[in-house]
């Protein structure tokens, strides 16, 4: 399994680099308290507990994912096929699926909404409370970033005009157990859409959501880390901010 799994690693295709300005990033890390990140199209909340490495682990895992779908299909116009990639990817560099559920259409509640609400709606039944309020408290973040950086970073391969396919994961680590709650979420709406975070949308505008569960095979990962964060290693820098929270 390690020689599959090194092997896959080394044949992925990144794509062409992207030339893009530094990030605010360091190797502090915030294992003691809860934490956000944002990975290129993808949001990432940390629950409370989730150790510096395991944090890294998780922000390399979802840019190669990210990476290599992009470089094998086209992430806005055929998300289908891209989330199929992205899913590939993980798992063939040991992540186990625990639970999955195809994309259903997002029904809002309100006449009007913005991304919080779609993202509210898809995990409130899925997570604690507390973990729920870090996950929106990091939305929240990423909405209000006070530099625009971790913007700029996340809102250019979320979306395209009036289409777009971004992730928001919840990170968790129980009882030494690496895991990730990851939310596949599209959308297709009739305006331009300039700042995802920010923008308010109606019914005609559809979103789609679904839903991925991965835990970490630590054994087989720590075999495949270096490789791993070699692969990404010249992309990292200009794709992952990390976000301040403000929790309640």
């Amino acid at each position: 399994m390690l020689v599959n799994a090194l092997l896959n690693v080394y044949a992925l295709d990144l794509g062409p680099e992207v030339g893009r300005a530094a990030s605010r990033l360091d190797d502090a890390g915030f294992e003691d308290e809860a934490g956000a990140v944002v990975v290129a199209g993808c949001l990432v909340a940390f629950a409370p507990g989730v150790s510096a490495l395991h944090q890294r682990d998780v922000e390399q895992s979802l840019l190669l994912a990210q990476l290599a779908a992009n470089a094998r299909t086209e992430r806005h116009k055929d998300p289908a096929a891209w989330f199929r990639s992205y899913r590939g990817v993980l798992e063939q560099t040991a992540w186990v699926v625990e639970s999955s559920t195809t994309a259903t259409r997002f029904l809002p509640s309100v006449a009007r909404y913005g991304v919080g609400n779609v993202v509210n709606d898809a995990f409130r039944r899925r997570v604690a409370p507390e973990e729920l309020g870090v996950l929106m408290a990091a939305v929240n973040a990423a909405r209000d970033d006070a530099d625009g950086t971790a913007a700029v970073v996340f809102e250019c391969p979320s979306h395209a005009g009036g289409i777009g396919n971004f992730q928001v994961v919840l990170v968790a680590e129980t009882d030494g157990v690496l895991g990730m709650r990851i939310g596949q979420i599209t959308f297709n709406a009739p305006q331009h859409v300039t700042r995802l975070l920010k923008e308010e949308f109606s019914s005609p505008a559809q979103f789609q959501v679904g839903f991925l569960a991965l835990a970490q095979n630590e054994p087989i990962y720590a075999g495949i880390r270096s490789a791993i964060a070699s692969k990404v290693e010249s992309r990292f820098a200009g794709s992952v901010v990390p976000l301040q929270l403000q929790l309640a």
